[in-house]
């Protein structure tokens, strides 16, 4: 199952690849938080990380499985011996020969620990989710800086198409000033002036465009993918409807990362505490032996003795006295439940703060878009008839560059407050952890 779904998993990686990011293809919103899930290095290491928590989460860690070990040894040797009975008989031989072989199987198996192989197996299942959390959280925060990164990119697109706009407006108008001055009609300053704006318009353009190929190299970077891979972006921004802000708030203790954590953290502390209050306990263990032992001596009074069988017994320490180390443990335990008690509410009123905030900044943009869309309406109108205006010489040209400079920045005002409303959708989906499904 486990290869099955790899090959699963591969396959829908150059799928997603070839799909969302061909050369020069259009890049989606959803095809970013796939490529970053799949590709970004530091997803990738914290899904390996997953890996090792499930193999430390075994009985074997916990302490609850017998320990089984083997042993051989031989030893061979050149003695000389003396040896005297009390018949009177003498024994005397230089270079005695002598064979030990001793073999032997030890099984230790502690049956008793005061329970603390089961606290301690239920820490390595509370280690192991807390691995997936920290995976969850990990893909949560990459995909929320791909998105930001992606929405940044498309707001510089969007200015930097509103900017080759004005170029053209600025150009028409510097076209405008030249012919009245060649006609008679108009002065050198306004020519002059024209043209510094309209190079300041190409310089906005310069900066906008290196902009965009830095923050394009960033969101490159975090999806994971080389850096000469080239794609194009989506140049409109589309803001959804929010959820109600309390069932928003309903999802945070089952689905913010942050939170999944901290309250983890106290079921870590509490079986650590039951792991420590279990050292007050007595320990039983189990012992089985098989030895084989063979001793061989060419001379002596003994020259082969042979001995082996099974043999086991029962251990039981029970701890007295250890100069109250686990009163202070204990006491230590305490305090830090406390803490990571107060740690869960202060994270659950800071998520909520980010939440009500995130809400604030959604909506006060939302009315800003309203407001510069209907601005920009007036605007467009405004700039066309001062053109017109301007051509027959009915403003000057202080005045046509004043509606444009105005005109120029309603559009950024309606980018960025389009931009602003984004960031605070994402920023919403990250803190109930559903950025994923964006």
């Amino acid at each position: 199952m486990r290869l099955f779904n790899k090959v699963i998993l591969t396959v829908l990686t150059s799928l997603c690849y070839h799909h969302c990011i061909a050369q020069d293809s259009v890049l989606t919103a959803s095809g970013a938080i796939k490529l970053t899930i799949e590709n970004n290095f530091n997803v990738i290491i914290s899904r390996n990380e997953i890996e090792i928590g499930k193999i430390n989460n075994n009985w074997a860690l916990a302490g609850a499985l017998p320990i089984i070990s083997a042993t051989a040894n031989k030893t061979i040797g050149v003695n000389n011996l003396t040896q005297k009975l009390s018949n009177g008989t003498t024994t005397e031989k230089n270079g005695n020969g002598t064979q030990n072989f001793n073999a032997g199987l030890t099984v230790t198996w502690t049956v008793f620990d005061g329970f603390k192989m089961f606290a301690t197996k239920k820490r390595l299942e509370q280690l192991e989710l807390q691995g997936e959390y920290n995976f969850r959280k990990t893909i949560n925060e990459t995909v929320y800086n791909a998105l930001s990164s992606y929405y940044n990119i498309v707001t510089l697109i969007e200015q930097k198409q509103a900017t080759q706009e004005q170029i053209s407006l600025y150009n028409g108008r510097y076209q405008l000033a030249q012919r009245k001055f060649e006609i008679g009609t108009g002065a050198k300053y306004e020519v002059l002036e024209a043209e510094v704006d309209l190079n300041e318009q190409r310089s906005a353009l310069l900066a906008l465009e290196n902009s965009i190929a830095l923050a394009k190299s960033n969101l490159t970077n975090l999806m994971g993918l080389k850096s000469d891979t080239s794609y194009q972006l989506i140049d409109t921004i589309i803001v959804q409807p929010l959820p109600l802000l309390d069932d928003v708030k309903a999802k945070i203790n089952k689905q913010n990362p942050d939170m999944l954590l901290a309250n983890n953290n106290l079921l870590i502390l509490a079986n650590s505490k039951k792991e420590i209050n279990a050292k007050r306990m007595p320990v039983v263990a189990l012992n089985g032996f098989y030895n084989f032992v063979r001793s061989r001596n060419s001379a002596g009074f003994t020259l082969l003795n042979q001995t082996y069988g099974p043999s086991g017994s029962i251990g039981v320490s029970i701890p007295l006295f250890n100069g109250g180390l686990v009163n202070k443990e204990l006491r230590i335990a305490d305090i830090n439940s406390r803490n990571q008690e107060l740690t869960i509410q202060q994270t659950k009123y800071n998520i909520e703060t980010y939440l009500s905030n995130a809400y604030i900044n959604y909506y006060n943009a939302l009315k800003a878009v309203d407001l510069e869309k209907s601005n920009l309406s007036l605007a467009t109108e405004n700039i066309n008839i001062a053109m017109e205006r301007y051509r027959v010489l009915n403003i000057t040209a202080v005045e046509l560059r004043q509606i444009q400079i105005s005109y120029n920045a309603i559009k950024n005002r309606l980018y960025n407050a389009l931009n602003q409303a984004k960031q605070a959708e994402a920023e919403i989906a990250l803190l109930t952890g559903d950025i994923t499904n964006l």
